[in-house]
């Protein structure tokens, strides 16, 4: 039941704690057991490494010697494995998981791991990637200490009696590996230079639960992955004789071959001529010239654009070097043939989805060899049952997009299909690898509409400040004269229906002093009523 518990299938009960999850050091042994793949099928044996009934160590049937020798001599071989690894680690890369604080925790490891290999972390995955790219073989060794006087996570150790503490490479080229009839790995042997170490030194050994080995290309049955450079060794071997070839034809062309004819049929030459002539050529210059009687007669071979033309033969080796490389021409500076941007952004593209593929195939190495061994020393659980409420544990080696341009135009599409109202906003960050929960507040629509309102409440305020007009009074009420001084209000005066050009009028709404008004108006009438019927009556 214990073993069960921790397949993916499986899952953990909610109730047990981080420390539950840890397996135990007397459960290893049986939980290992219980885990175990019976093989069936036996180990591929070819004759050349055959030893016998006896198992014992076996070298690689690839020659790794000669790839590194063909790395450090030919530009072609090492500018191609140059550009797998500088695409490899272009854009960087990260640690992802649904638990940010597993995630934090295997960065702690990392960060501890820096401190006792004494180098980043990041240099020595790099390492393990050059490895790969030449070999398609990489041998990774465990390094196992105490150290848990050095961080504040609980550490339990899975395997063995200490966790691990730093890894270490074995040079690949030196690598033998002992393992059964079914193919199961039992041991590992680095063999040396017997004039390196002194004979009574023996070859380490490291057993096969302490080594990591990450391999390419692995044929079933064998123990070592195929490098690709393999076989691309014979052309460049060929198209570097080619190129001596093309060298040779140079010279030839440079100092050609003279053929001095002395005497004719009818006046044939004296012994004493052809010694002179002999004594003659050996002293010409490659800038002088010959001044010759009429007896003597001198070609030049070579020099009449006779000689072959080598070019198209060149371009085919060098051609057969880049495919075999996998690599286009115009990668390592070859240009041959010509051709368009089109056609070189399909070659990109193929040589990216290349590079992507090994990066996958590395990322998943990295997670089962590496990162779930440390989970699980941490309390943490990556095999736990990923449709579980709670997140999971499992973390992964993301690498970065490489391929920019074609980042950019899968996130245009996903952001026109949101546009366009064929996906939800969660599904479109979704397929952008963002996280779904998001503040709204926070994007540029809303900043920018927060930042119009604030605009707009500006200007209706500055607009009610200098909006200084009074309106005009209703029907059936007086208009009295503005109290406004303000020169806009004098210049230029407002109503409903905006401002005017004329004078402003200030309306009242009490007219208790109206009556008396009237009054005063009506008793100057009647008075100058009075007045005009006397002078009229005076007349």
């Amino acid at each position: 039941m214990k073993a069960r518990s921790y397949l993916p299938f499986g899952g953990l009960s909610t109730e047990q704690n981080a420390a539950e999850k840890v397996l135990k050091p007397d459960e290893i042994r049986s939980i290992g057991r219980s885990l175990k793949v019976a093989a069936l099928a036996l180990g591929f044996r070819g004759t050349t490494y055959y030893y016998g009934s006896r198992a014992a160590f076996e070298p690689s049937p690839y020659d790794f010697n000669r790839i590194t020798q063909a790395f450090d001599t030919d530009g072609y071989v090492k500018q191609a494995v140059l550009k797998y690894k500088d695409l490899f680690w272009k854009e960087g890369w990260e640690i992802v998981g649904e638990n940010p604080d597993a995630v934090s925790y295997l960065y702690r490891r990392i960060d501890l791991f820096e401190m006792t290999m004494k180098r980043p972390f990041s240099e020595f995955l790099m390492e393990v990637s050059d490895q790969l790219i030449k070999y398609a073989n990489v041998f990774i060794v465990k390094a196992r200490a105490n150290i848990s006087d050095f961080t504040k996570d609980k550490i339990n150790p899975i395997s063995g009696t200490d966790p691990v503490a730093g890894f270490y490479l074995i040079p690949t080229e030196q690598v033998y590996i002992l393992r059964d009839k079914h193919n199961r790995p039992k041991s590992y042997q680095q063999s040396t230079d017997p004039l390196t170490y002194s004979p009574n030194e023996r070859d380490p050994v490291w057993s096969a639960d302490r080594v990591i080995h990450i391999a390419f290309d692995k044929k079933p049955g064998r123990a070592f992955g195929t490098p690709f450079l393999a076989s691309v060794l014979d052309d460049v071997i060929a198209l570097r004789q080619m190129e001596e070839d093309i060298q040779n034809l140079v010279h030839r062309e440079l100092f050609p071959l003279y053929k001095y004819i002395i005497g004719t049929a009818e006046q044939p030459a004296e012994p004493e001529e052809i010694s002179r002539a002999a004594a003659e050529i050996e002293n010409l210059r490659a800038e002088g010239g010959l001044i010759l009687p009429y007896r003597h007669d001198v070609d030049v071979i070579g020099a009449n654009n006779e000689a072959l033309e080598a070019s198209s033969y060149l371009n085919h080796f060098k051609e057969r070097v880049a495919v075999g490389l996998g690599v286009a021409p115009h990668h390592l500076g070859m240009v041959m043939n010509g051709g368009n941007r089109s056609v070189t952004d399909r070659l990109d593209a193929s040589f990216y989805d290349k590079v992507k593929n090994m990066q996958k195939t590395f990322a998943d190495f990295i997670r089962i060899n590496i990162f779930n061994e440390l989970l699980f020393e941490g309390g943490y659980d990556p095999l736990e049952d990923i449709t579980n409420s709670s997140a999971s544990d499992r973390c992964f080696l993301k690498f970065k997009e490489i391929d920019v341009d074609t980042q950019v135009k899968k996130e245009n599409h996903i952001i026109q299909k949101y546009v366009n109202n064929l996906i939800t906003l969660d599904e479109a960050r979704l397929l952008l690898a963002l996280d779904p929960d998001m503040d709204e507040g926070q994007t540029y629509a809303a900043m920018q509409t927060r930042m119009q309102m604030d605009v707009a409440a500006n200007q209706a305020n500055l607009t009610a400040k200098s909006n200084d007009g009074e309106k005009p009074a209703t029907k059936g009420k007086v208009n009295l004269p503005s109290t406004k001084k303000d020169i806009g209000n004098k210049s230029r005066p407002a109503n409903q229906f905006g401002r005017s050009n004329s004078s402003n009028i200030k309306r009242t709404d009490d007219l208790s002093w109206l009556p008396a008004i009237e009054k005063l108006l009506e008793n100057d009438y009647n008075s100058a009523t009075q007045n005009a019927d006397k002078d009229n009556a005076q007349s």
